[in-house]
């Protein structure tokens, strides 16, 4: 008997929830499997994930950076999964997709990001498919199926917002927080990654202003800074500094101003980053960094079907354009600003050789920088 189009169309138009869980009790099966242990996981007092990190990451001799990332990635599923009301290591698919859609959808993430972050915690889910005290059965895998269901192809990358200097300066003058508008001008005046700028410490910034020097007796200290005042050195074998080679960017007057209203007011714990948490209590790190930039440049320069949203990162762009752009400033010497690799212990037998013998060192550029760089017109 042929149906009516009518109620082909409203059962077509059901959505593919629904009709999955029409086929689960047609067939008797769960179409949230997991759900019927929630309880007892939540009454343990042993934490499944520890035991993962214990058990399989740690065997895995991964980098420090590599472990990080597995780290944050627990730590994000688990406290979005604390909102959701279940327990981490019992999810189902919608959950899974739903969680990584919020991230993608805000700008969090971009969908290489997510791809990334469900790939760790698909593995931690393996790991208890494994151990057979575990109630997880290999015939379901909530990380795959919603991988499967999800977008998540490295997209063609989007343009930085074109931001004028004028809008640069008006962005930085509203940042209200002393110390957040530091890290902002640092970054746009230093070109630095953020994971480069919370790197730093107060031994590797020079300042001309007796109070700070006297209070401070390590500050300016690195071997670097002899006999360069107002400078900040900027290491490149630090926890995620990418950099290929350290060096030494003058603090121009500006800058000069931000630092030292800074750090007159810093909480003195004894912590030797230039940048610390409100508390004083630890380094500022890259992810609170790029939390600044959001809340201070969005949703004005968030992202859009053109442009991707101004994030820490931005800096160094407008940073690199500008010097190469606007100023009388060479390839090599931005280069060298940038902290770009300019040289190898072999020749490079390529057209780009001439690279390995061009030499650019802090007395290159000083004076240079001083009279080239862009003002913020803070006193605006």
């Amino acid at each position: 008997m042929t149906k009516h189009p009518d109620q082909s169309a409203n059962k077509d138009s059901r959505n593919t929830d629904d009709q999955l869980a029409e086929i689960a009790d047609i067939f008797g099966r769960a179409s949230d499997p997991l759900d019927e242990y929630n309880e007892k996981f939540q009454k343990l007092d042993v934490d499944p994930f520890e035991l993962y990190k214990q058990e399989n990451l740690k065997a895995r001799s991964l980098t420090e950076s590599a472990l990080d990332n597995h780290h944050r990635a627990i730590r994000q599923w688990k406290k979005y999964m604390e909102q959701v009301g279940r327990h981490p290591a019992c999810p189902n698919d919608q959950q899974v997709r739903e969680y990584a859609q919020e991230r993608i959808e805000s700008g969090q993430w971009k969908r290489h990001t997510a791809k990334s972050k469900l790939q760790m915690l698909r593995q931690a889910h393996k790991y208890f498919q494994s151990e057979a005290v575990f109630p997880h059965s290999n015939e379901y895998d909530p990380f795959g199926v919603a991988m499967q269901k999800l977008d998540l192809s490295r997209a063609t990358p989007k343009d930085p917002h074109p931001m004028t200097l004028e809008d640069v300066c008006r962005k930085v003058r509203e940042v209200k927080h002393v110390r957040d508008r530091a890290m902002i001008g640092c970054q746009f005046k230093w070109g630095v990654r953020a994971s480069e700028l919370v790197n730093i410490k107060i031994s590797e910034v020079h300042l001309t202003n007796s109070e700070l020097l006297n209070h401070y007796d390590e500050m300016g200290s690195h071997p670097e800074l002899e006999n360069r005042e107002n400078a900040v050195f900027i290491p490149h074998d630090r926890k995620r500094n990418k950099s290929e080679r350290p060096r030494v960017i003058p603090i121009d007057e500006e800058v000069r101003r931000l630092l030292v209203d800074y750090i007159t007011i810093r909480p003195n714990s004894g912590q030797p980053w230039v940048f610390l948490s409100k508390d004083g209590q630890k380094r500022v790190d890259r992810t609170n960094l790029n939390d600044v930039w959001v809340e201070n440049f969005r949703p004005e320069f968030g992202p859009n079907e053109r442009y991707r949203g101004v994030s820490s990162h931005y800096g160094r762009h407008f940073f690199t354009t500008y010097m190469h752009e606007q100023t009388t400033a060479t390839r090599s010497q931005v280069q060298y600003l940038r902290g770009d690799k300019q040289q190898s212990g072999d020749i490079m037998n390529t057209r780009d050789a001439i690279d390995s013998y061009i030499h650019v060192y802090y007395e290159d550029i000083e004076s240079l920088y001083r009279s080239d760089i862009f003002k913020l017109q803070l006193s605006s």
